[in-house]
């Protein structure tokens, strides 16, 4: 019996409670409103009109309270999980950004941001963003960009060693010294992110991050100014270019 009801019964209608839509709400609104037509019959029978009614009453304004003050904590909860952004210094402006390419408000916050500072930009894209980073990099007639297109969204090694290569090479070839190139985590998938990360630890060099600012309900509104990331060293521990 409890295989049947599993398999033939439960199953079934929780896989239509998630996949479709409608489902969940509209079988809720007949259940409450069946419910609400039981009790107010009930009650009237039981207690007059004024009393049925008066029933219905309670229920809509719990109901309205209860969804207020559900949307207050959840605001609340939201602002705590983001955190006080004036705990986070801003990064100082640099002459050259490392950037994951995802979305052009970031990058245009980042770059107006490091102005008139800034002086080349290099933006590394995966396939399926060459084109409108192609189309972006001509927003910004000023600034001097180099496109580092990665075969593959997922692949962090290949990111890594992109980074290295602009920290290594292509800085010096732009006349800028590596400290003054900072890397901008905000785009781009984890994995690039994660192997950006980790060429700038191996190298100690910068890294920023351009935050989101969101409304009361929890919505995101646009992008912040750069706010720095600090990974504290061990005492004692050498970068890439300290090892032998």
């Amino acid at each position: 019996m409890k295989t049947f009801w599993g398999k033939y019964m439960q199953e079934p209608f929780l896989r239509a409670l998630t996949e479709v839509p409608w489902f969940g709400p509209v079988v809720s609104a007949v259940l409450v409103a069946l419910l609400v037509n039981i009790l107010t019959e009930a009650l009237t029978a039981w207690g007059g009109l004024w009393l049925g009614w008066g029933a219905v009453a309670i229920l809509v304004l719990a109901t309205v309270a209860f969804v207020y003050a559900y949307t207050v904590s959840e605001s609340r909860r939201r602002g705590r999980g983001l955190g006080p952004l004036a705990a986070f210094p801003h990064p100082e402006r640099h002459r050259g950004l490392i950037f994951l390419f995802s979305r052009e408000d970031t990058l245009r916050e980042a770059i107006q941001y490091h102005q008139p500072t800034l002086e080349h930009c290099w933006l590394l894209v995966t396939p399926e963003m060459r084109d409108r980073a192609t189309s972006v990099m001509s927003h910004f007639p000023n600034l001097s960009f180099t496109l580092h297109p990665l075969g593959d969204r997922y692949d962090s090694q290949a990111c890594y060693q992109t980074v290295l290569d602009i920290y290594r090479r292509g800085a010096s070839r732009q006349g800028i010294p590596p400290k003054q190139v900072i890397a901008d985590i905000t785009g781009g998938t984890k994995p690039m992110t994660m192997g950006m990360i980790v060429a700038c630890l191996e190298g100690d060099y910068p890294i920023e991050h351009v935050p989101t600012a969101f409304d009361a309900a929890g919505q995101p509104t646009g992008p912040l100014p750069p706010i720095q990331i600090r990974v504290q060293r061990r005492a004692g521990e050498p970068t890439s270019g300290e090892e032998s």
